[in-house]
């Protein structure tokens, strides 16, 4: 092996925790940010839902519920995003 690829593999050694631990991070950030999203749109659905019941002809309440739930559609893809580009990380970073 040469001296470059030694250098090289040193310094990867040295970084991979650091990367790991960060990429764990942005995963639980987009986690955390998916519950609370999660948690705040089904209540907002919800309340419209019981609302819409009580007044049939407004329709302003489907505008609602459709808002809400691409709010959770948006947490849930940022999510699968955020997970893809960091498995793409690790694997762009593994030892040869």
């Amino acid at each position: 092996m040469s001296e470059s690829n030694t250098a090289t593999s040193s310094a990867q050694q040295l970084i991979q925790p650091s990367v790991n631990q960060s990429i764990a991070l942005a995963v639980q950030s987009a986690v955390d940010l998916m519950r609370n999203l999660n948690t705040i749109e089904t209540t907002v659905i919800g309340v419209a839902s019981a609302a819409w019941l009580a007044e049939p002809g407004n329709t302003a309440y489907k505008d609602i519920i459709e808002n809400a739930t691409k709010t959770i559609t948006f947490a849930v893809e940022n999510l699968a995003k955020v997970g893809t580009v960091g498995a793409g990380v690790l694997t762009d970073l593994k030892p040869d």
